[in-house]
C-alpha cells in the first residue's frame, strides 16, 4: 500500500510522491536556544522523528536537517524586543554566546535521552550569516525587501497566495487586533535584518550592506533549509 500524508495545502490526504524520486528532504525548526526546552517543544520532535522513520520504512533515503535559533528570535510577534539570546543573557548575566552554548548541549541532551535519531546536519544560525546576508541581498535585487528605520523586511503583498497554507485571515490581523505593526507595511510582513544603533549594547551583531545589524528569524533558519 501506498504511502499516503495529510497535505496541509489542500486540507486533504494524499499519496506521498516526493520531487526527487526515493529521495525526501526533510527540513524541521530546531529551538531557540535562549533557555530549557519544555515538554511542548520536545513534543514537535518526536513528531518528526517518527514521521522521519516511516519515511524510511517506507524506503526512501532521508536528509533530516535540524537548525539551531541562536540568534534572532524577537519577544515580540511584531518583530519588536529584545532577541531572546539578549533575554537569556541579562536573567543570567552570562554572554549571548555562552548562553547558545549551554541550551543547545541541554536540548542535545534531551534528544538523545528521547532515543531521537540524529539528523543529518544540525545547523546553527550564527555560522551562516553570510549566506542570510547573501540571500536577502538576492530578495531585494528582486522587489521583495523594502526599508523602515529599523530594519528590513519582506514585503508579503508580492505573494497573491502568501498566508494561503494557514488559510490567514488578513482582513483580521489590522493592526491593534494581534499585534501592532509599527513601520512595517503590513501585518504580516517580517524583519529579515534588524538595524543595531551605535550607542545599542547587544552583543550579537554583524556588518552588512545595509548597516551593522543581526538577522530576523526567518532569515535565520532560510540557509538550513538549503540544506535540505
Amino acid at each position: 500500500m501506498a504511502l499516503a500524508l495529510y497535505d496541509t495545502w489542500s486540507r486533504a490526504i494524499r499519496p506521498f510522491a516526493p520531487i526527487q524520486p526515493g529521495h525526501v528532504g526533510m527540513y524541521c525548526c530546531g529551538p531557540t536556544v535562549y533557555d530549557h526546552a519544555h515538554i511542548g517543544n520536545l513534543r514537535t520532535y518526536v513528531f518528526e522523528d517518527v514521521l522521519r522513520r516511516v519515511l524510511a520504512f517506507n524506503g526512501y533515503t532521508v536528509q533530516h536537517v535540524v537548525n539551531i535559533t541562536d540568534v534572532g528570535h524577537l519577544v515580540s510577534d511584531a518583530d519588536e524586543g529584545e532577541d531572546k539570546m539578549e533575554k537569556g543573557s541579562r536573567r543570567t548575566g552570562d554572554s549571548a554566546w555562552a548562553i547558545a552554548e549551554r541550551y543547545t548541549a541541554a536540548f542535545m541532551a534531551d534528544w538523545h535521552a528521547l532515543n531521537l535519531l540524529e539528523p543529518s546536519v544540525w545547523c546553527r544560525a550564527t555560522d551562516h550569516i553570510a549566506e542570510q546576508i547573501t540571500f536577502i541581498d538576492t530578495l531585494q535585487r528582486k522587489g521583495y525587501v523594502y526599508q523602515t528605520a529599523d530594519g528590513l523586511y519582506f514585503d508579503t503583498s508580492k505573494q497573491d497566495d502568501y498566508g494561503y497554507l494557514a488559510r490567514l485571515d488578513h482582513a483580521g490581523l489590522q493592526a491593534g487586533k494581534r499585534v501592532a505593526v509599527g513601520d512595517k507595511r503590513h501585518a504580516t510582513d517580517f524583519a529579515l535584518w534588524k538595524f543595531s544603533p551605535p550607542d545599542c549594547t547587544r552583543q550579537m551583531k554583524w556588518d552588512s550592506p545595509w548597516g551593522r545589524g543581526f538577522p530576523g528569524w526567518q532569515s535565520s533558519a532560510r540557509p538550513c533549509r538549503r540544506n535540505t
